[in-house]
């Protein structure tokens, strides 16, 4: 568990951190040529991959280009039950090869890690909790017409509560189901009608854009890697777009006479400040940030072109991000072994058989097909347990320089059939219910093990040297894997054997 958490922190970290380089790298190159609400949707998604330790792969995944060779930690076997270990004298040697332990170094940064998120979150929930304890205050407020009037010039269907309280500085945007929209105490009485319809556009601004919610998904980014320096750049540079973002959506339905009186107002309120929680938005900035935002008020045009151009960049940004390597999984060829019983050695034997290499060409071929093939090139019997096969499935298999056992595995994991050893041969049965769960990086590599006995006592327990290992880069296509690519490097300075196998009825 350990390890398994270890590797989704690693793989959410560097390929999120990437991301936010990049997103980071092109604000501070564009900034000024490319309208906030892009910016912003590019930072966001960049934040978002930080919370995807395994997305879903594809082809067109940016992370392709990561080369397929870097070396990952090993595959790690859980045994769900005691009943289910070796013979007795030889559960711990089974555990020891099974579920390697997670360096100490590594259990401490993980530690440390968590420590860390647990301060994060302790922080948000207290100053939430005392935040919301000053709302207890929060009286309804009636601001007629003009409320109604907003949300028509932003075309916003969702309905608003407006509240007066003592729990803001200035006017915020609070909860994302129930959105209330907080005016601070005094408010109504200090400013005129017009500086109140400028900020209820800004604020409901912020509800169009569904803020609130980025503003939860940004807190859990940056409490998960709080030790990240870069992720809180993206967060203070996500905020920044995001009001410039709710100002353009709020001067686009203001005549231009309006504008320079729009920018006094958000000149006299966002020194007042506010409570910082996740569920609060209002009009904050930094005096870099204001200088900025002063600047965009006074030269304010309204950019609808290249929209749909900044909009299907950031689609195709997030399409190549949010998605992983295509990849198999890593798994090991092992016989489970079950309480008191041992692979003979005439078992041992046949598995040693199929280590030979085989090419071979076969059409439209059937699973018995197959299996008299492999047969006749290693000697090994094969069969098919009564009622195992549904129907009459057909596969196109081309193998050059394969180990036989490959083949074998591979074509019976695309049926969803597995094998079973015996003094015989192998008999090919039904999937076993999942007693062992295979768990370790997703990557291109699969690692393949031949064991052989290590007395005579107890032969070829899955304690016994590896005596072969084979690299294996694997590609399944489609959901029900009916398409296989396998490249094979056995290591021994031998040409890579491919294997091809396609399910087709």
């Amino acid at each position: 568990m350990t390890a398994a958490l270890a590797s989704a922190l690693f793989a959410a970290a560097w390929k999120g951190t990437l991301l936010v380089a990049f997103a980071l790298v092109v604000h501070r190159v564009a900034r000024n040529r490319i309208p906030p609400r892009w910016l912003c949707a590019l930072l966001l998604v960049a934040l978002v991959r930080l919370l995807v330790p395994v997305a879903p792969a594809a082809s067109f995944s940016v992370f392709n280009l990561v080369p397929s060779d870097a070396p990952s930690p090993p595959p790690v076997i859980l045994v769900d039950d005691e009943a289910l270990l070796p013979a007795p004298g030889h559960a711990e040697a089974f555990r020891a090869v099974a579920m390697p332990s997670t360096p100490r170094w590594v259990q401490l940064l993980l530690g440390v890690w968590a420590i860390g998120v647990l301060f994060v979150v302790m922080r948000v929930a207290v100053r939430t909790r005392a935040f919301h304890r000053l709302l207890r205050d929060q009286r309804p407020v009636d601001l007629g017409p003009l409320l109604d009037q907003c949300r028509d010039a932003l075309r916003l269907r969702r309905g608003v509560r407006v509240a007066v309280t003592n729990a803001v500085a200035t006017p915020s945007l609070h909860g994302f189901l129930r959105p209330t929209l907080l005016l601070p105490h005094g408010f109504l009485e200090t400013f005129t009608r017009e500086q109140l319809r400028y900020v209820v556009l800004h604020e409901l601004a912020h509800l169009r854009r569904a803020d609130v919610l980025v503003s939860w998904v940004v807190t859990a980014a940056s409490a998960l890697h709080w030790f990240n320096p870069l992720v809180r750049l993206a967060v203070a540079r996500l905020s920044e777009e995001r009001e410039l973002a709710c100002d353009a959506l709020a001067l686009a339905a203001l005549r231009a006479e309006e504008r320079p009186a729009y920018g006094g107002t958000v000149l006299e309120l966002v020194e007042r400040g506010g409570p910082m929680v996740p569920a609060l938005v209002g009009m904050t900035a930094t005096p870099q940030q204001l200088k900025r935002r002063i600047v965009m008020i006074a030269s304010f045009r309204r950019q609808s072109r290249n929209s749909i151009l900044f909009a299907a960049a950031i689609a195709v940004i997030a399409l190549a991000t949010l998605t992983d390597a295509r990849a198999g999984e890593v798994r090991q060829f092992v016989h489970h072994i079950g309480p008191g019983e041992a692979l003979s050695p005439a078992a041992h034997e046949q598995i040693m058989k199929l280590e030979q290499n085989v090419s071979l060409t076969l059409h439209s071929a059937s699973l018995q097909d197959v299996l008299t093939t492999i047969s006749a090139a290693t000697g090994v019997n094969a069969v098919v347990a009564a009622g195992v096969l549904e129907g009459d499935p057909r596969l196109n298999i081309t193998a050059e320089n394969v180990p036989a056992h490959v083949v074998l595995m591979e074509t019976l994991l695309t049926l969803k059939l597995a094998a079973k050893f015996t003094d015989a041969g192998v008999e090919v049965v039904q999937q076993p219910e999942p007693r062992i769960r295979m768990a370790g990086v997703p990557g291109e590599e699969r690692q393949f093990f031949i064991r052989k006995a290590d007395d005579a006592t107890h032969p070829a327990q899955v304690t016994g040297d590896v005596v072969k290992k084979i690299h294996v880069s694997a590609e399944r296509e489609g959901n029900e894997a009916g398409k296989v690519r396998v490249t094979i490097n056995t290591g021994d300075d031998k040409p890579a054997g491919k294997l091809e196998i396609d399910l087709i009825k």
